[in-house]
């Protein structure tokens, strides 16, 4: 995973059980030892909403706009 031009961020996995089933999740992170202090960070997470739709960057501006738009009319 590249972030910027000048760092390269990894994407790191951890696991956890709830409700007897194993969930895992990804951190970006430049190490690992950043990954595990960012989920030491996660007991201050709020929560800010639920994602509907991931557009990827390889559709550009166009479809940032368009959800833009769309997001703007709601």
């Amino acid at each position: 995973m590249v972030l910027s031009e000048k760092e390269i961020w990894n994407s790191y996995l951890f696991e956890y059980n709830h409700d007897g089933t194993s969930w895992s999740f990804e951190i970006p992170a430049r190490s690992e030892q950043e990954a595990r202090e960012r989920v030491g960070k996660l007991t201050y997470a709020r929560y800010v909403g639920e994602i509907k739709l991931t557009v990827p960057t390889r559709y550009g501006i166009a479809a940032r706009l368009a959800c833009w738009a769309n997001n703007l009319f709601r």
